[in-house]
């Protein structure tokens, strides 16, 4: 399918849906398409999202997309994402693809304002696996078993696909974990898109085990 037009200076926001009404193909492009500015924009593609709650649009240049002219290719925004119940426009980065961006968009959704926190999948009690973390961090067995412990099992928080990348890293190193949804993140320390290698999110991990002696002096100086 191909739909051109041109750009205004169309605040790219959402429409907004009437009286209840889906949003329609149509109105996804046109809305699109009102986002250009200074040149002629053209749809290349126009597809709902496996969950049927997104138009996935692909859009640039008349030029680029009907001609084939590269030197007027756009570039820096990947796809534009409509939501068909609000209108809402997500436009997403050109360095990850459009699946990689709205599982984030439904991680957020599906939290509802809640974290992603991982955490470990072992026993507070577990000998062998406070043996085991204490190798793989290269930590203290005191430091080790203090992660285990109820208080200090939110290690790391970050969106839902940084967290379940973590936790498939780690496994590969036979560190058991879980993605869960947490109200409050009890310390839990940030982990970036950036910070998927097992090496980055091992640090990550001595650091959260770091804090048990900042934790420690403050229940020294209340009691």
């Amino acid at each position: 399918m191909m739909r051109v037009g041109r750009r205004t200076d169309v605040p790219s926001t959402a429409i907004g849906k009437r009286g209840g009404a889906m949003i329609t193909q149509q109105e996804a492009c046109d809305q699109v398409l009102a986002g250009f500015t200074g040149t002629r924009g053209a749809i290349a593609s126009c597809e709902l999202d496996p969950r049927g709650q997104y138009w996935v649009i692909h859009a640039n240049a008349y030029e680029y997309v009907v001609d084939g002219r590269s030197e007027h290719c756009l570039i820096g925004d990947g796809a534009y994402l409509v939501h068909i119940a609000s209108g809402r426009l997500t436009i997403t980065p050109s360095y990850e693809t459009w699946h990689e961006s709205i599982q984030d968009i439904y991680d957020l959704d599906d939290a509802a304002g809640a974290h992603y926190v991982l955490r470990p999948d072992y026993a507070a009690d577990d000998k062998r696996a406070v043996v085991h973390l204490h190798q793989r961090l290269g930590c203290s067995l005191i430091d080790a078993r203090w992660l285990l412990e109820h208080a200090n099992r939110s290690w790391l928080t970050g969106t839902g696909r940084t967290l379940r990348d973590a936790q498939k890293v780690l496994g590969a190193h036979g560190v058991a974990t879980q993605v869960v949804l947490q109200d409050d993140l009890h310390g839990a320390l940030s982990l970036t898109a950036q910070q998927w290698t097992v090496d980055m999110v091992l640090q990550r991990l001595r650091e959260r085990a770091g804090l048990r002696l900042a934790v420690d002096d403050r229940e020294g100086v209340a009691r």
